[in-house]
């Protein structure tokens, strides 16, 4: 990210990330960025942070992992509130304010994060080092990189003479090429300082495009093949977002190719190893046979040589050594233990071969899989995924909680007058609710909604066949008790008529959308979402959802000839009520 990058970035994001609290902290994996889980005024956000390179929130998940680095970056900022961000004059490196801490992320080459506590001690950085001009390590004050040295004049005209107005006016390529800047002496120069500065002080109005120019660059101007998004954030996550695939799948396939090659040269070692073992066995064996066929001659050498330790004949290609105390038999015997020993030994390689062959087709299919499972894992995520969700067959979303917490947030904040909200009828259930959008909805959309708020709730739990679901407008549902009363957390009032679906059964059923979302909810509903052809029937059971997630996968992989789905099993446990068990695979025609 350049300068006016980062200036357009914070402009638009300052109010949003301001008052988050850090939540997490994980590493990306195969990657040198840093994933923040933030819980924020509005909504929980997610927030990358790559030294050298990035910041922006995403709606894409990622394949995570703990480290001892991210261990002691919790210890600094886990649980604490952003009170401030700000960039550190015109350069590119970002300061963020908690209560007790500063945290500095540096966008520079082989950029730095550091964190120090308010008097700018260092605490934590990502890299200890003596730089020519600073010192990074702990307990020492941490001063930034000093900026470059101004242009000369000369320097200026040789870069002039380039064309090199990228360097001159610290800027990217397409910045000056959006703006028209074509410079050729120095008072075009000095009205090309001035475009950039009036740039810079519209951006910070808010006054700039989001341009995503795809595979290139995001930049707050129009361009050529400029894409304009909702946001800035939104184009510089959909761009860093499609540069990390590629870059995880080469640093994936690197890895797994090395393994690979490590094992081709194995195996090519243990089948030298078996030519061998078989060529010594079959020449052991052999002079056996030759002493028994030359049975007269051999004892006749041996009766010559009787006190000596050991004689040699030549017979056939072979010179062979015998023993003269012994019989022809036993000298034959000899070396009929020698063939079986090398038999054995080709054996024994015969069988490693085998199984390095197998480890080598699996790791084929994982290298396979591998490019599957970063294409699915790096999928955009909507906000309504924190939720239990669905959708009616006619297109209305259906959120509900997962817990009590999540319950008084959706009444509190997301149930609007004309959404209907439904509940089971029984105590511990999930607050459901359809997004009518303020239209009208059909039954068979509440329906589909009722089985959510049914499979969810306690009667799934304790093995019931079926329960009553209730219904009303969301402007019949108050946090309000009457006077003297008292609500507890997750309860509501019902007022007026409620209205209810009898023996809505204990059935849910689950398949993929094509953009590799696990969608459940009424077979008419999964029938319509679901990609594939299959999808499955669960009704309550004794498997736990873990043990069950990876039956569910094996089954779609299997029947869908699909790789790389176990990144979805997060998913999938979380899409299930309990314990629950596989009744039927359900094809769509």
């Amino acid at each position: 990210m350049s300068y006016l990058d980062l200036l357009a970035w914070i402009t638009e994001n300052k109010n949003e990330i301001i008052s988050c609290r850090v939540d997490n902290v994980y590493k990306i994996s195969g990657t040198q960025a840093y994933f923040l889980k933030l819980h924020c005024k509005n909504s929980d956000k997610n927030l990358v942070i790559e030294p050298g390179k990035r910041i922006h929130f995403t709606k894409y998940d990622r394949q995570k992992e703990i480290s001892n680095e991210v261990s002691l970056i919790r210890a600094h900022i886990k649980d604490r509130i952003i009170n401030n961000i700000e960039l550190l004059g015109k350069e590119r490196i970002i300061k963020l304010t908690f209560m007790d801490r500063l945290m500095y992320i540096e966008l520079l080459p082989r950029g730095l994060l550091v964190i120090t506590d308010l008097n700018n001690r260092i605490l934590f950085a990502t890299e200890y080092k003596e730089f020519k001009d600073r010192v990074i390590k702990p307990n020492v004050i941490y001063t930034p990189p000093p900026p470059p040295p101004p242009l000369t004049d000369e320097e200026i005209d040789k870069l002039l003479k380039k064309g090199n107005l990228s360097r001159i006016l610290g800027v990217p390529q397409e910045i000056i090429e959006a703006l028209g800047i074509s410079v050729l002496n120095r008072q075009e120069l000095d009205n090309a300082v001035l475009k950039i500065k009036k740039l810079e002080e519209d951006i910070e109005k808010g006054n700039f495009n989001k341009c995503l120019i795809p595979n290139l660059t995001v930049i707050p101007l129009k361009f050529n093949d400029c894409i304009e998004k909702d946001s800035y954030n939104d184009a510089l996550d959909e761009f860093f977002t499609n540069e990390e695939k590629a870059v995880i799948k080469s640093e994936t396939d690197k890895k797994l190719e090395e393994e690979k090659k490590k094992l081709v040269k194995t195996i090519e070692e243990i089948e030298n190893e078996i030519e061998t073992y078989k060529k010594e066995e079959d020449k052991h064996r052999n002079i056996a046979n030759i002493l028994i066929a030359n049975y007269q001659n051999i004892e006749n050498e041996i009766n010559k040589n009787l006190g000596k330790n050991t004689i040699k004949i030549k017979l056939d290609e072979y010179e062979i050594e015998l023993d003269p105390k012994l019989s022809v038999y036993k000298n034959a015997s000899k070396y009929f233990d020698i063939a079986k020993e090398y038999a054995e030994k080709r054996k024994k390689a015969e069988e490693t071969l085998n199984n390095l062959k197998q480890k080598l087709k699996e790791l084929d299919k994982q290298i396979e899989e591998r490019t599957e499972e970063i294409r699915i894992s790096l999928r955009k995520r909507e906000w309504y995924e924190k939720y239990r969700w669905s959708f009616t067959r006619n297109g209305y979303l259906v959120i509900a909680g997962r817990d009590i917490d999540q319950n008084e947030s959706l009444v509190r904040k997301l149930l609007e007058p004309k959404d209907i909200f439904l509940h089971a009828d029984i105590q511990g259930a999930p607050a459901t609710i359809i997004k009518t959008q303020g239209n009208s909805v059909s039954e068979d959309d509440i329906r589909d909604a009722a089985v959510i708020a049914a499979c969810y709730s306690k009667a799934w739990k304790v093995g019931m066949g079926a329960i009553d679901v209730f219904w009303v407008n969301g402007d019949q549902v108050s946090k309000s008790p009457p006077s003297g009363e008292y609500l507890k957390k997750g309860s509501f009032m019902i007022y007026g008529k409620k209205n209810f679906i009898n023996n809505v059964k204990m059935q849910l059923f689950l398949g993929l959308t094509e953009d590799f979302k696990i969608i459940v909810g009424s077979e008419e509903v999964v029938k319509k979402y679901s990609s594939s052809n299959i999808f499955i029937l669960l009704e309550p059971g004794d498997d736990d959802p873990s043990k069950l997630s990876t039956k569910i996968i094996k089954i779609l992989q299997e029947k869908l000839k699909l790789k790389g789905l176990r990144t979805l099993q997060d998913d999938i446990i979380r899409s299930l009520p309990g314990k629950s068990k596989i009744v039927a695979i359900k094809n769509k025609t």
